[in-house]
C-alpha cells in the first residue's frame, strides 16, 4: 500500500479517498505518474492510495481477478485492498461516503471485484479496459449500488471490447436497468473518437456511463499539460487523444466541490 497525501492537505473538514489500482507490468509508482492522480489530489484536497501487487503472487504483477479465492468478498487480494481502505478510514479524516476506486486492465478487474464485494463502501468506480470476471454477484437493492463508469478502447486486443459489454450487463442487472434505455452522446465532449451511453434509474439518477474510444488500443487516455484539465505522462501504457481521462473520472466522482 502506497499513500499519497498532499503537502498542503487540509483535514479540518472530511476529505475524499481515491483508490487507484495498476494493471499487469505496472506498479503503484508507474500508474501514479501515468495518470496524474497526485496532481489532482494536490489541487482538490484528497488522498490517494495505490495498492501494489507483489511479484511473488503473480510474475507479471497482475491482480488475480480470475481466481475465486483471490477475488471474492473477504478473500485474498480483495480482502487485502479492503484492509488498506479500512486503515485509511481509521487514520485520516475521510468522509466514508466519499470513497472511490479506479483501475486499469487487471487493476480494473480487481476494482470491479471490490465494487461487487463491498458495494456500500464505494460512492463510485471507474473501470479502464477491464476483464469482466465476477464471483458471487451481490444482491443488494439497486438504489444502494455504486455509480459506475466503464471506459474501453475499441481496438483493444489485450482486453477486447466484449469485456466492457459484459461489465455493462453486470451492472445493468444490479441496477435493474435495460441495455436499450440510454442517452447516447456521439462526438462526446466534442471529441470525434468518443461515444458515451448514459444510463439513468427511475429516479433520473445517473448510474452507469459506458464510454467507448474509437481506434484506441490497450491504453490509458491522457492529455499531458500543466492546467488542471490536463496531466499524466506519455509512455507504454498511455495515449494522448485530447481526453484526459483522469480529470474526467475526477469529475464523474464529484471531486470538484465548487
Amino acid at each position: 500500500m502506497y499513500t499519497y497525501t498532499p503537502e498542503s492537505l487540509h483535514q479540518t473538514n472530511k476529505i475524499s479517498l481515491v483508490v487507484v489500482i495498476h494493471g499487469c507490468t505496472q506498479s503503484a509508482k508507474l500508474i501514479a505518474m501515468e495518470t496524474g492522480w497526485n496532481k489532482l489530489a494536490d489541487s482538490l484536497n484528497f488522498i490517494v492510495i495505490y495498492p501494489e501487487q507483489k511479484q511473488i503472487n503473480n510474475a507479471a504483477k497482475c491482480y488475480n481477478f480470475y481466481l475465486g479465492f483471490k477475488a471474492k468478498k473477504d478473500k485474498g487480494e480483495v480482502a487485502s485492498i479492503k484492509q488498506m481502505i479500512d486503515y485509511s478510514l481509521k487514520n485520516y479524516n475521510i468522509d466514508s461516503s466519499q470513497v472511490f476506486i479506479t483501475g486499469f486492465s487487471a487493476g480494473g478487474a480487481i476494482s470491479n471485484a471490490m465494487l461487487n464485494a463491498y458495494p456500500q463502501l464505494f460512492n463510485a468506480g471507474a473501470l479502464f479496459a477491464a476483464p469482466s470476471n465476477l464471483f458471487n454477484q451481490n444482491k443488494i437493492p439497486s438504489q444502494k449500488q455504486p455509480k459506475i463508469a466503464i471506459l474501453q478502447g475499441e481496438k483493444d486486443m489485450v482486453v477486447p471490447k466484449g469485456n466492457a459489454n459484459r461489465i455493462l450487463k453486470q451492472w445493468l442487472t444490479k441496477n435493474e436497468l435495460v441495455d436499450s434505455n440510454f442517452v447516447l452522446k456521439k462526438d462526446y465532449l466534442n471529441n470525434p473518437l468518443l461515444t458515451a451511453k448514459y444510463f439513468y434509474n427511475k429516479s433520473k439518477q445517473l448510474k452507469i456511463i459506458s464510454l467507448k474510444a474509437q481506434g484506441i488500443k490497450h491504453k490509458l487516455m491522457i492529455t499531458p499539460g500543466k492546467s488542471i484539465k490536463k496531466g499524466g505522462k506519455m509512455d507504454f501504457h498511455t495515449v494522448d487523444v485530447n481526453f484526459h481521462s483522469t480529470y474526467w473520472v475526477a469529475k464523474f466522482f464529484g471531486l470538484f466541490k465548487n
